[in-house]
């Protein structure tokens, strides 16, 4: 992997990084990374297990999203989850958002809001292991692991910058919770 990644200006060059090469990388970076960047990071990874065990962390009562890296520009999360788990529905607010799946199928469901406030799905598709979305700040969607019991899900996000506003939906109001200044919230989505 080059410097070229967090430069603009550049399409990155990119060599089958490790987790290592590929952190440093994100060292480099002092902007907020673009989609393509997002994109060329995700698909010049080819990690092994070994090197993601440290962060392999599930919890029985709700999905774990266990830290791997942290700058100014952005965040790197491994999120592990059991069957029946999912996320709140939710938007990320001012942060792009890369989801790899490495383990598992994810099932993502779309939402929009009606003009009275309520949100409703619209679509939901399965992202098979290998398979990337990209998130915009204000899509609104749910992540969920609805593979039979036993069967886990495991997902790698890249959030640029790091994901510590969003709003988080409801199918039953019309309110938008917001969460305070807590980063405990972050990882109890």
């Amino acid at each position: 992997m080059h410097d070229s990644l967090c430069d603009p200006a550049q399409a990155p060059i990119i060599d089958s990084p490790n987790l290592t090469a590929a952190l440093q990388q994100l060292d480099t970076c002092q902007a907020r990374l673009t989609e393509e960047q997002i994109r060329q990071f995700h698909d010049s990874l080819h990690l092994s297990p070994e090197e993601l065990l440290p962060f392999r962390q599930f919890s029985e009562a709700r999905y774990r999203r266990n830290q791997i890296y942290l700058s100014p520009h952005c965040e790197l999360l491994l999120l592990c989850w059991r069957s029946t788990q999912r996320s709140r529905i939710h938007n990320h607010r001012g942060s792009l958002c890369g989801l790899r799946v490495l383990q598992g199928t994810a099932t993502e469901t779309i939402f929009e809001r009606t003009e009275h406030g309520l949100v409703y799905a619209v679509e939901s598709h399965r992202l098979a292991t290998g398979s990337l979305t990209i998130n915009g700040n204000l899509d609104i969607h749910q992540i969920s692991n609805l593979q039979p019991y036993g069967e886990d899900l495991i997902t790698l996000h890249l959030y640029s910058p790091p994901l510590r506003k969003m709003e988080l939906f409801s199918l039953e109001s019309t309110q938008v919770e917001q969460p305070g200044d807590s980063l405990s919230w972050v990882y109890e989505i």
